[in-house]
């Protein structure tokens, strides 16, 4: 779960400048723009790298247990990641829990269904081995059980056992790495049992509202991309197919309430965009909430652990919240209206929306968005009192910059969407990075200035432009197969055509312009530098693909997408498709690459093996070419340890300035503590 900084000190945006002056060897904007706003004196104040990307005094990620009594959130324990728990109570003592980084994307936390204990996972040194942890909140000095304990072996949460229980279902693929088994714990006796086993063939398993395993998601055949079916389990053991689904369709499952004989599920069957279904058991038929004409239906949002969604998200551009029933709406603006009220919100949101609440539904957590605040609020119905848990950041709106939606007609006519971010107080073009997300199979998104690398960058003088290229998720079944066998051309050339944009709109210098990005985003640098479509001034590969043949050969035994992979790359079994995506792969035009570059990687990293940065460096070293290398020791695909998330941005905070012309805080004193 995301989290953000909370700091319990007066004078924060004071304290920050002063640290940021403090830091050693701080370099001064050198680009013409940026040098005429800070005499000025409207360039923002340079803040220090660990304001942005350190693990220092922070707070988040509320999640409020089922009888509605505690709160469990993620901060700072120490000098690492820990959580946290308390009383609803006001002013109640609460106990931290010394839990350390959990790994990529901050891990997972949750409670059980007794509101006693919690459980969390770990991926101690990025190799998406996780494993589970059981702590029980009434013994706060009892050490954690350690649920899955062997190394080497992937296990995760699928869903909660029965109302008040302290038992739930992880899947683990401790007997075969190939597939994931299912099995039930029990935090109470410490205890696990398998609950049934795979045979291969099992994609996912499914609970139901009543906290039993009530379906599986079965592919027909072994190799991947073969159809599927969705199954529900019945009295007498046996499985009845409720859906048959395609192999490069989608019919995600989000609840099944036997009791209401509903399941609700985000299909796009016989459709180019995710809609939001409804199937009745008894007759099968299928019903349509909710769609999007633009893009696919996001979240999907429930309240309380039986009934069905009572609305769901989409993203055009900014994210929007749609209620089924229009009076959910009006209630939560009710409730917008007393925390602006209250001073507890900044401005008006640009959406707000449950994220946890009792199981009676009288506590509610709502998590509101505006351009710069993220506030969690505690939302009482019975009483009608309204809190915010988290800090609030009033200096953001001084200091850091709004996330603007954008889009364009590529030259094809296909529409493109991005975001962009500009610098505080500079006018006219300026420097920018363009930041490619990775996938192809993913998106970027909106979100609200914060105290992220994303708005470091922004920090120090650079525009940030961000491409919802042809490829990416989230604009329909069509936009995704449009990179189809394209990802060394339209879709790069998407991302060219995006810089375009921003160059034509007097955004960015055409003269000072990088590219940055992480694993397919990491390829794409590569990609973009040899292209040249512009004069790209440098570029930053994070755990970058280079060798399209080695990482499908070599990726890890529990991914089941190697049909996707087929269908956007070629099929590595067939000589005539493997040469072409060889010939496609940065390692066969690592030559044309002119500009500097920032190599980065995990040595643990599962899905893009450090060999492919090897290469890349190694090859453009060898003829004399400037590349940086970082590797860190404990670190996958992502780098996600505040000690070398500091490293690597102190990095590329220097090598911006050098090749872009940016500020540069310099050394940060936060670089002298341990690794």
């Amino acid at each position: 779960m995301k989290t953000q900084w909370m700091v319990r000190t007066v004078g924060r945006l004071g304290a920050l400048v002063l640290a940021g002056a403090l830091t050693g060897c701080a370099v001064s904007p050198q680009h013409p723009q940026l040098q005429s706003a800070k005499v000025a004196g409207q360039l923002a104040p340079m803040l220090p790298v660990r304001a942005f990307v350190a693990n220092t005094e922070r707070t988040g990620g509320f999640v409020m247990s089922p009888n509605g009594e505690h709160l469990l959130w993620s901060q700072t324990v120490g000098l690492d990641t820990g959580l946290a728990v308390r009383a609803i109570k006001t002013n109640a003592p609460l106990t931290a829990y010394p839990v350390g980084n959990q790994g990529r994307r901050g891990g997972y936390y949750n409670w059980l269904p007794n509101s006693r204990h919690f459980v969390f996972s770990k991926d101690d040194q990025g190799d998406e081995n996780t494993r589970l942890f059981v702590q029980d909140a009434d013994q706060g000095t009892l050490a954690p059980w350690v649920l899955t304990p062997a190394q080497g072996v992937r296990s995760f949460v699928v869903g909660m056992g029965p109302e008040g229980s302290a038992r739930f279902f992880v899947a683990s693929n401790q007997r075969d790495r190939a597939s994931f088994d299912l099995y039930e714990a029990d935090a109470g006796s410490r205890t696990l049992r398998e609950v049934a086993r795979n045979n291969g063939l099992v994609l996912n398993w499914l609970i139901d509202t009543q906290g039993q395993l009530a379906g599986r998601v079965r592919q027909l055949a072994r190799p991947d991309g073969s159809d599927s079916v969705i199954e529900l389990l019945q009295p007498d053991g046996q499985w009845r197919v409720l859906q048959t689904v395609g192999g490069f369709d989608t019919f995600w499952v989000l609840r099944i309430d036997k009791a209401a004989r509903r399941v609700w599920a985000l299909s796009n069957l016989g459709r180019d965009k995710t809609a939001l279904v409804e199937l009745n058991l008894d007759s099968v038929e299928q019903r349509v909430l909710a769609e999007h004409d633009r893009v696919d239906l996001g979240q999907v949002l429930f309240e309380g652990r039986h009934g069905g969604p009572v609305g769901y998200v989409v993203e055009p551009g900014y994210p929007q919240v749609k209620h089924l029933n229009p009076a959910t709406g009006q209630e939560l603006q009710a409730v917008v209206a007393q925390a602006m009220q209250l001073g507890l919100l900044t401005a008006q949101p640009t959406t707000i929306r449950r994220s946890s609440g009792s199981t009676d539904g009288r506590r509610v957590l709502l998590r509101s968005l505006s351009d710069f605040d993220t506030a969690e609020l505690l939302w009482d119905r019975q009483t009608g009192s309204v809190q915010r848990l988290n800090s609030q950041f009033k200096e953001l709106a001084e200091v850091l910059s709004p996330t603007v939606p954008f889009e364009f007609n590529a030259s094809d006519g296909r529409k493109i969407a991005g975001y962009l971010i500009r610098p505080r107080g500079v006018q006219g073009a300026t420097p920018m990075v363009v930041e490619i997300h990775g996938g192809p199979w993913a998106r970027d998104n909106w979100l609200p200035a914060a105290y992220n690398a994303r708005q470091l960058l922004v920090n120090r003088g650079y525009a940030v432009l961000q491409v919802n290229y042809r490829g990416s998720t989230g604009y329909g079944r069509a936009h995704l197969e449009a990179a189809n066998r394209q990802t060394n051309g339209r879709v790069q050339q998407d991302i060219a055509e995006a810089v375009q944009w921003a160059v034509d709109q007097g955004v960015a210098d055409p003269q000072r312009l990088a590219v940055m990005g992480g694993s397919f985003g990491g390829f794409s640098v590569l990609a973009q530098l040899a292209q040249k479509p512009h004069n790209y001034r440098c570029g930053v590969n994070v755990v970058g693909v280079a060798n399209w043949p080695r990482v499908i050969e070599n990726w890890p035994p529990f991914w089941r997408n190697r049909h996707y992979f087929t269908r956007t790359y070629g099929d590595v079994n067939k000589p005539d498709e493997r040469a072409d995506m060889l010939r496609n792969s940065p390692v066969s035009y690592l030559d044309q690459i002119q500009a500097p570059l920032l190599v980065i990687h995990g040595a643990n990293d599962v899905r893009v093996l450090r060999q492919d940065s090897d290469d890349v460096v190694n090859a453009l070293r060898h003829r004399g070419h400037q590349v940086n290398y970082l590797v860190f020791p404990n670190e996958g695909h992502s780098i996600s340890k505040w000690q070398n998330r500091l490293a690597m941005w102190r990095e590329v905070e220097d090598f911006f300035a050098d090749c872009l012309g940016g500020q540069s805080a310099g050394f940060d004193y936060y670089q002298l503590m341990p690794r």
